[in-house]
Parts: C-alpha cells; structure tokens; sequence
C-alpha cells in the first residue's frame, strides 16, 4: 500500500525499528515474525501519516544525528547529514576554543552534540523561534549538557559578546526552489528555518554584517549553505568581510556546502 503510494518503503523501515527497539540487522532477521500487539497497534496508526507524506522523523518524534537519537517536530527541521558533516568540520578546530554560539540551533544538534564533545566549552544556543528552543532545551536534557538557550533574531540576544567559534546552518532556500522541493520538506517542516529572501541569501547578508561584532583575533565561523551559493557567499565575504580568510569545504556529494570564516 505504501509503495503503490509512492511512499518511500525506509520511512516504514525506519518507524518500525523505533517501534520495536530494532536496529536495521535485526528488523530484516526477525521481519517475518508476528509483532506484538502494542507495536503493531502503533504501527498501524502511522501508516495514514505516511501516507500523508509526514516525515517518519516527525512520526516517531525523533531523528539521528551524530550518534545520538534528538527530539523533533514540525517546530525544528529534521537534521541532515551534511549538517553533521559540518559539526565533524568544527569539531576538528574545537581544541583552543573555550566559548562557542550556534545562530538559528533549531532542535540544538549542533550546539548539544558539540558541547557533549568538548565538555569544557561553554555553548550558547540561539533562535527566533520558542517553539524550537522549546525542542532544544529538551535535547540537551536527554544529552544531559548544559548550554545556555536565547531567543534571538540573529545575534540581538548577545549584544556586545564575543565567541571563539560561531556555528550556524541559517534558512538558505530561494522560493524559487518551491517547485523542486520534496512534497514531505514543503508540507512538514517550518518554513520559518528553510527559506530567506533575496535568493536564499538574505540572513547570509545580515549575519556577516553583524558578525564583526561578535569575534576577535583567532575566532572562527562556519555556515552550511545552498550548493549553488558558493559564487554569491565568496563575492560577499570580499566585499563585507575582507579581514577574513574565507575556506570553502565539499560534502561527501563533492557539493560546496559549507565554509568556515578564521578572523
């Protein structure tokens, strides 16, 4: 029935291994087996939501991300592997670095993972939205770490701060992009983290043009961006930050995805 939906047959996959507490291995040896009742019930109930093209993420309230299991909903988008990648980028230079901001932490698996990382590093975590600093306040709970959590348009909560590293995966999606976007992304998950103006380029615009406020000499920071974006966001890192030494980074894709600022 899935199928013939044209639902992805791994989002049920990935529901029943949350369901039974399977990992991949086990759900295709014991696949044939009768499910207990409780799990077959819950199962059952989410197949209309499949069908509805909901995110199994979403369905079972948690996704993976760098070897931990974080709650989301449709306040926060569901992390992608590239932002992991990214996290892995940071986590390399994270040695000398005593305090670190995350700019727009939606469900807080940037800011969490690193500071459960780097125990030492003291880890602010920001957005505009409550309801997702609602979802990461709760992430760095079941992490069991202590960051400090703000509601902030871009860096208005730490005016005058300071930050030895500065990581931020902003909304970066041009509206033009609708009609090639995944049917699940456009009808689940929150417009608010996915699009900016100006060709996805607008917080970019506005984050360089307040982040010289908010580092020193030795401070670096790094954006995950649109794999198109790279011309734009070098032609803007030489115009708004020519004091910046500017290291683009591919994906395992071979994309342009992200880049790091060393101030």
């Amino acid at each position: 029935m899935l199928q013939k939906a044209g639902i992805d047959p791994d989002a049920a996959r990935y529901v029943l291994e949350y369901l039974g507490d399977f990992t991949p291995t086990q759900l295709q040896l014991h696949g044939r087996d009768v499910m207990p009742d409780p799990i077959a019930k819950a199962f059952e109930a989410a197949i209309p939501r499949l069908l509805q093209h909901e995110p199994a993420q979403y369905i079972i309230g948690l996704a993976p991300f760098y070897g931990h299991d974080f709650k989301v909903s449709p306040a926060v988008l569901i992390p992608r592997f590239e932002t992991e990648e990214l996290v892995a980028w940071v986590a390399e230079d994270r040695a000398q670095a005593q305090t670190l901001l995350d700019v727009g932490t939606g469900s807080g698996v940037i800011g969490i993972t690193l500071k459960a990382q780097c125990p030492q590093l003291d880890v602010t975590m920001m957005d505009v939205s409550s309801d997702a600093l609602a979802i990461a306040q709760q992430n760095a709970q079941r992490l069991q770490v202590e960051v400090t959590l703000k509601q902030s348009d871009l860096f208005s909560a730490v005016a005058g701060q300071r930050f030895d590293r500065i990581v931020s995966n902003l909304p970066y999606i041009s509206h033009k992009e609708v009609d090639v976007m995944d049917e699940s992304t456009l009808a689940f998950e929150p417009h608010l983290a996915l699009f900016a103006d100006h060709n996805g380029l607008a917080l970019f615009e506005r984050f360089c043009q307040q982040l010289p406020e908010h580092v020193h000499a030795g401070s670096q920071a790094y954006l995950e961006f649109g794999y198109q974006q790279q011309p734009a966001l070098a032609k803007l890192f030489a115009e708004v930050l020519p004091q910046a030494q500017v290291e683009f980074r591919q994906d395992l894709a071979g994309h342009p995805r992200m880049v790091k600022l060393t101030f």
